[in-house]
């Protein structure tokens, strides 16, 4: 089955990619001179990269190029920062560091009336399946979770919640703040399943079209995955993307090429199952859905490590239980923009 992509304008694409090394360098270092940079501004950064991204793979569908990493990875930490600081501000020390675009900020403990930082669980979701492509859901798992429990007084069955709740299970292996154990797959499904009849009986009462909203068909998809059904799982996929494809009107910006949601599971099954697509779309790139891979890395299912594992890639640091490197003791960072030499892609 072939999906075509939806059409963007040329003069979108050729915005998106002018100049992009020193106009993102330069928008990060005015923005942080411009105060506290809080979520709204991390994830206007996300989809500055996102945008290129997406200009990239007009020309470029595989998007298998060291530029295309090293884009990815800034707009995961982007937009994932905006969910640590949605997590952790005023409370817990943290940083967010952007490499392509030189640049890194650290937040020390402030003060509460300053905490103007939030995230909807749609913003949650982009994120998330961000950190998925770049193999990082675990490493900022616990930002994830501490920023979801803001959504508690959502009401039940909401899709948006609802695909959190699923994600937390299935990637980060959370199905209980109490739980003294990780959960087994019988678990993480049960979650899922349960997440599914929250939408069904909210679905009796505000309509059927509740389940055929996207979040909610990539909640089935997440499903279909965990319960092994090949089947439904590429027939989840196809709605997603189709559903993409006649979406977005005239004007549409480069990164709605790029729909986090369908890539994100795809790549979920590529690298845990080896499943690759069964649509033919430029929607999935080779190497967003396969995490780069290379004969010299190994297996899909090596590549997925760091999506599977609840643990970091590396030992935590001396000052965090978690892993999460903290600015060491004494540094004046609060708010602090800094500039870093940019790692190599």
């Amino acid at each position: 089955m072939r999906i075509e992509r939806h059409q963007v304008g040329e003069a979108a694409v050729s915005a998106a990619r002018a100049d992009f090394v020193h106009r993102i360098e330069g928008q990060a270092h005015s923005m942080s001179r411009g105060g506290r940079m809080a979520t709204y501004e991390w994830q206007l950064l996300a989809e500055e990269y996102l945008d290129y991204l997406g200009a990239l793979s007009v020309e470029m569908p595989d998007l298998d190029a060291p530029e295309a990493a090293a884009v990815l990875k800034d707009a995961t930490e982007a937009a994932a920062g905006a969910v640590a600081y949605a997590a952790y501000h005023p409370h817990v020390p943290f940083q967010i560091m952007l490499p392509y675009a030189n640049f890194g900020m650290s937040y020390d403990p402030g003060d509460a009336d300053d905490a103007n930082g939030t995230v909807t669980p749609g913003e949650w979701i982009d994120a998330f399946c961000l950190a998925i492509l770049s193999d990082k859901a675990s490493w900022h798992g616990e930002a994830f979770r501490f920023a979801c429990r803001a959504f508690g007084e959502i009401a039940p069955g909401t899709p948006s919640a609802e695909l959190v709740k699923g994600f937390t299970a299935q990637v980060i292996g959370v199905t209980d703040d109490d739980a003294d154990h990780s959960p087994t797959p019988r678990e993480k499904l049960a979650a899922v399943d349960a997440a599914l009849d929250r939408i069904r009986r909210r679905g009796e009462e505000r309509g059927p079209d509740l389940l055929d909203r996207p979040h909610a068909v990539g909640l089935r998809t997440l499903r279909a995955l965990a319960a092994g059904d090949r089947e439904a799982f590429d027939s989840g996929l196809a709605a997603l993307l189709l559903h993409q494809s006649v979406l977005p009107g005239p004007g549409a910006r480069p990164h709605t090429l790029l729909p986090l949601l369908p890539l994100a599971l795809a790549a979920l099954a590529y690298r845990s199952l080896g499943w690759t697509p069964a649509v033919d779309t430029d929607y999935l790139p080779h190497a967003l859905v396969t995490g780069f891979e290379t004969p010299a890395r190994g297996s899909a299912a090596s590549a997925a490590t760091a999506v599977r594992t609840r643990s970091p890639p590396w030992p935590p640091g001396p000052w965090s239980s978690t892993g999460r490197h903290r600015p060491s003791p004494g540094t004046r960072t609060s708010g602090h923009a800094s500039r870093r030499t940019p790692e190599k892609p």
